[in-house]
């Protein structure tokens, strides 16, 4: 089963995703928030990132899910310093997804032992329209 990490400036958003993905998963499925700074700020922390994507890394990978634009470039950064031997890079991903809604559905589908490809690629084709017109 794969990893899902939630990244957010906020520790709140963060923690409050991963609550709600958790609620709709399998037990056993492994998720970690990286929200916040350190010093309980809002801000992205690259050691809160690694730790997560370590926790949470095993033999399928890990779904990284994030919510503004530096939480990106933070996260890929991470990605870019970790050891070669920490990682398999086509086994770690940053989806390019709605944050509340694509942790719930990945972690639907990682219960289901879906692998990591057809994961992103289900929550990349999210298209949201919570209103009618």
């Amino acid at each position: 089963m794969i990893g899902i990490v939630i990244v957010s400036h906020s520790s709140l958003i963060a923690d409050g995703t991963k609550e709600l993905a958790l609620q709709m998963a399998d037990p056993a499925l492994k998720i970690m928030a990286a929200g916040g700074t350190s010093d309980g700020k809002l801000g992205t922390d690259m050691k809160k990132i690694k730790s997560a994507i370590e926790k949470v890394n095993g033999t399928d990978g890990v779904l990284i899910l994030t919510d503004l634009g530096s939480s990106v470039l933070t996260t890929e950064m991470v990605i870019d310093m970790m050891d070669e031997d920490d990682k398999d890079i086509s086994k770690i991903q940053i989806a390019n997804a709605p944050l509340v809604e694509g942790a719930v559905i990945a972690a639907v589908e990682a219960s289901f032992n879906s692998d990591i490809f057809s994961i992103k690629k289900t929550v990349e084709d999210i298209i949201l329209k919570k209103v009618p017109l």
